[in-house]
């Protein structure tokens, strides 16, 4: 006879900001060194994407202040568009909350990482996060926020209308962090922010040991971002669900014409002859199998056309060269990049840049820098799909060795990157990103091999010229020898002539 045991299991949700403080190492706050990094990054990564909002020119300030055994303030200032005061509070106080969530490019992905920051400090310190807003409608709100983990939602501790003179916001966080570690960590970020921003100035001030200055590289503002329809390959069951809801009276054909980019009237009566759908059939009366096939249609079909990259920012040949050019020593930089591309109907873009100075590491393989959005990527290069296409390059095809100071600046920007965690840090295998990385890649390769073989060959010549100036002066004295001449007769002139080089070669 079998005894079946008696299973008394207790069931229960939990919030997404209990998840994420349970799990804060996949948003990037595993450790002390780790999370005052994260938490820096996140507040720039805020501030300037306000200020593209604001379509102005980003200027931050950054101060990271020790206050105790192993505590610090980290402040970040900028002068974008300021949040609204009834925003603030589910701004910086809930999980997952935020403006990121259009088609179009941001820096923010999740709506996560301000709130994990202020969260692991709230966790470690016992500190209300403090944040000083206006907008161009405003006076000015000052706040001192907690966040409720178990209900996922703000707790307003302290509230006031406080004066500020400029729009944009002022935020500070309290946290237990190992900033002697994270400090060379932090600089290289933002170092590298303005080569990928490089309209933005920063200012960082750490205690009153550090100022530095940084960026200012370019006059030039980037085109607006435009939020985008969803593209229809884009497109899974859940999204069109969500579309069919917010559109339940209209059309088929109007449906798909006002809800997707990319479809017109034509292509939406070529689309739906294909299918073989009613263009006037109301998209609320379809049935759960009917919508499972129009979502599949949607993604397979080839007469759409590319999404439109609009809704994306590229830094640019010139701002980009410039930057790199301003940031580091660099006696060679050359740019490409091969227009827009797809993935699961989401728009990319990748620019990249070679460059050779003595800044960079000597190795039988370039130094990658990876960006994504503009955002420097720094932790867990050694897996990600960018580094892992970097290898795959044969680079003594183009006389790369470990002598060579050799880098490559690596820019991805899409409306939508496949990061492998909400630490963003690297990014997931992708085909098309991949082929497009390494085709790119490849293209840099060409390039500066033959921008190597111009100066070894001009490096022989010169070589060459020295020794037959050489000769030449030998000539002179025998010459002048034998005509029993005791003084030499210059040939400097002619030496420089002949052989194009100094007189003292």
């Amino acid at each position: 006879m079998s005894h079946q045991k008696s299973f008394n299991a207790s069931f229960e949700s939990i919030s997404p900001a209990e998840f994420f403080y349970r799990n804060r190492q996949m948003a990037g706050f595993g450790n002390p060194t780790q999370a005052v990094y994260s938490t820096v990054r996140e507040l720039v990564e805020n501030s300037l994407d306000s200020c593209e909002d604001a379509q102005t020119y980003p200027i931050l300030d950054i101060e990271i202040k020790n206050v105790g055994p192993d505590t610090i303030t980290v402040t970040v200032s900028d002068n974008g568009t300021g949040v609204p005061p009834e925003q603030v509070p589910l701004a910086f106080g809930r999980v997952l909350y935020g403006s990121k969530y259009s088609q179009q490019q941001k820096r923010g992905t999740f709506g996560l990482g301000v709130t994990m920051a202020i969260l692991y400090g709230q966790i470690t310190t016992d500190s209300p996060v403090i944040i000083h807003s206006k907008t161009y409608k405003s006076k000015g709100h000052l706040y001192k926020i907690f966040v409720d983990v178990k209900n996922n939602r703000p707790l307003v501790e302290y509230e006031e209308e406080h004066h500020r003179d400029e729009t944009g916001t002022t935020v500070t966080i309290k946290l237990k962090g190992d900033l002697k570690r994270s400090q060379e960590r932090i600089i290289e970020y933002l170092r590298l922010s303005t080569v990928s921003t490089p309209h933005a100035k920063l200012t960082l001030r750490i205690d009153e040991e550090i100022q530095l200055d940084l960026g200012g590289w370019s006059d030039t503002l980037p085109s607006p971002i435009r939020p985008s329809k969803p593209h229809p390959r884009s497109v899974d069951m859940e999204v069109l669900r969500r579309l069919v809801q917010n559109n339940e009276k209209r059309s088929l054909d109007d449906f798909l014409c006002s809800s997707f980019q990319k479809i017109g009237p034509k292509t939406s009566t070529r689309f739906l002859r294909f299918m073989n759908l009613n263009p006037n059939c109301i998209v609320s009366e379809l049935n759960r199998d009917e919508l499972s096939q129009l979502a599949n249609a949607l993604r397979k079909y080839d007469g759409f056309e590319r999404p439109d990259s609009k809704c994306l920012s590229i830094i640019g040949k010139n701002e980009l060269l410039n930057a790199i050019k301003s940031v580091f020593n660099v006696k060679i930089a050359e740019y490409a990049s091969h227009g827009v591309s797809e993935w699961q109907g989401n728009p990319f873009v990748i620019e990249a840049v070679v460059a050779m100075g003595d800044d960079f590491p000597r190795s039988d393989i370039p130094t990658l820098y990876r960006f994504a959005n503009r955002v420097p990527l720094l932790y867990d290069s050694t897996d990600g799909v960018l580094t892992r296409t970097l290898k795959r390059v044969n680079w003594s095809r183009y006389g790369i060795n470990k002598s060579e100071p050799v880098a490559i600046f690596l820019h991805l920007c899409s409306s939508k990157i496949p990061f492998k965690a909400a630490g963003k840090q690297s990014l997931a295998s992708v085909s098309e990103i991949e082929q497009a990385a390494y085709q790119i890649i490849k293209e840099l390769g060409r390039k500066l091999g033959k921008i190597n073989s111009r100066y070894r060959r001009s490096a022989r010549e010169s070589k060459k010229m020295r020794e037959f100036s050489k000769s030449f002066r030998q000539i002179a004295r025998f010459s002048a020898a034998l005509a029993d001449i005791d003084e030499v007769p210059s040939v400097d002139n002619l030496v420089k002539k002949l052989f194009e080089v100094e007189p003292d070669e």
